[in-house]
């Protein structure tokens, strides 16, 4: 933006200075033009006088004449008595001569000195007859030596041109800082506003430039103040309800046990499932909300650049290949149960070690494994392990239905669920927890259609180096 605020400022200062230097500098040539029409216009009336006062004494005219063209190296030529005396460089055969002595010869004089361009060698003549009331007896026709107004007139310019360079350089700078000056705390409101949407953290902003500037600087750090803890209490209230609900849950199975114990037979088994099936919801549901609101904190944590006490367990190589396996085992039970086959394919025995926190990997893994037995039971379950030189992706695809492409963009969406008629369990928060855990440990969620149908999704972390032997990971 300064640049281009500055690419305007400057071409219209280019404007003006060229403006303002063409109005000098023919100022200059037109002052310089007078000055000298003045001067010989003076003279021409003086070889006139003498020309005709002197009728019988041409001697002493060309030698007035010849000392002139020497003093001023200008050229003279006088008609009287049908002769013609000439001094200095005046050609009376040039064509331009014998037409000003024809215009003499009608009474036609030519006293007027076009403006001076330094520029140009055209020549000029000026000229004007004498006589009587009757007849022309004669004529002062002089051609002008301009070459001493022409570098005059030069001077004046190139002096021109300096000073409205200079002035321009001077005004160009001006306008650079003030734009420097306007524009700086638009940046840093810009940065500003980009970090809050990112982070959600409020930055301090300092109150610079013009008072319209500052005024917009402090109402925006206002703004972002209560916009950071307007979030921040929101991301307290959900929580601490989250974690208080807890409690009255609790306590209320322990009721609904201690009832189904007193009733014995006369309990109504239906209406017992019932209840119980509402509290595992309930307790799935705070369970959930819990580990997404921790998953929003992580993430809140790397964007703002702050980093908690999860010291070494974040710094500390996870084998991802290990992780795979051991979450496989452990769930291939319960997927026998389903009918669905759990199947891994790492390509090769080598182990890929990640840098990230190995409790949130747990996580990430045991959230798509849960989606996958979810939504695609008796289907198998293909797991992938590659790597390259910085990135390890984890591919997990099922062969279920799938999703259409327009709701691929809807996974990670909080309460979002392919089934919204709620048949099958689950919160609809797995996968957003899953979102917010991979950015927080500065990887990546993707998830897609499946060749050939089913969901594929590609969990890409960042590879750290093999720790050295004998360093304790637990």
């Amino acid at each position: 933006m300064r640049r281009r605020v500055i690419l305007i400022l400057g071409s219209l200062l280019a404007l003006l200075v060229i403006i303002v230097s063409g109005v000098l500098m023919q100022n200059a040539s037109v002052d310089a033009t007078q000055q000298l029409r003045l001067t010989r216009a003076a003279s021409l009336n003086r070889f006139v006088q003498l020309a005709a006062s002197l009728d019988a004494d041409h001697g002493k005219l060309q030698q007035e004449m010849d000392t002139y063209s020497q003093l001023y190296n200008e050229g003279l030529l006088i008609r009287m008595d049908q002769q013609t005396f000439t001094s200095g460089s005046i050609d009376p055969r040039d064509p331009q001569v014998q037409q000003v002595v024809e215009n003499t010869e009608l009474n036609l004089g030519h006293t007027d000195i076009d403006t001076i361009n330094p520029l140009s060698n055209d020549k000029s003549l000026i000229a004007r007859p004498y006589g009587n009331s009757t007849q022309v007896l004669g004529a002062v026709i002089m051609q002008v030596n301009l070459d001493s107004a022409r570098e005059l007139v030069l001077q004046r310019w190139v002096l021109v041109v300096l000073v409205s360079l200079t002035a321009g350089s001077a005004l160009l700078l001006l306008a650079d800082r003030v734009t420097t000056w306007v524009l700086r705390p638009i940046h840093r409101l810009n940065e500003a506003t980009k970090a809050l949407a990112a982070t959600k953290t409020a930055a301090p902003l300092e109150a610079a430039g013009p008072p319209e500037l500052r005024e917009l600087a402090r109402s925006f750090s206002t703004m972002a103040q209560v916009m950071t803890a307007s979030l921040a209490q929101q991301r307290e209230l959900i929580a601490e309800t989250s974690h208080q609900l807890r409690n009255p849950v609790a306590a209320l199975r322990l009721r609904v046990d201690l009832l189904k114990m007193r009733l014995g037979d006369e309990a109504d088994p239906q209406g017992v499932r019932a209840v119980e099936k509402e509290l595992r919801r309930v307790e799935t549901l705070l369970d959930a909300v819990l580990r997404l609101a921790s998953a929003d904190h992580r993430l809140s944590e790397l964007t703002a650049g702050t980093t908690l006490a999860t010291g070494v367990a974040d710094s500390a190589p996870v084998p991802v290949r290990d992780l795979l396996i051991e979450e496989i085992e452990r769930r291939t039970e319960s997927a026998r149960n389903t009918g669905t086959e759990l199947l891994f394919n790492s390509g090769q025995e080598t182990e890929f070690w990640v840098s990230c926190n190995e409790f949130e990997l747990q996580q990430m893994i045991a959230e798509l494994y849960e989606n996958c037995l979810k939504y695609a039971p008796g289907a198998p379950v293909l797991t992938s392990l590659t790597a390259t030189e910085q990135i390890v992706e984890i591919i997990i695809r099922d062969h279920g239905p799938g999703l259409r492409t327009k709701d691929l963009a809807l996974v990670t969406e909080r309460f979002w669920r392919a089934d919204p008629t709620g048949a099958s369990p689950g919160t609809g928060l797995g996968m957003a927890i899953v979102e917010r855990l991979a950015q927080a440990n500065g990887g990546e969620l993707i998830v897609e259609a499946g060749v050939g149908g089913g969901l594929q999704m590609r969990l890409l972390l960042l590879r750290s180096a093999a720790p050295r032997q004998g360093v304790h990971l637990g």
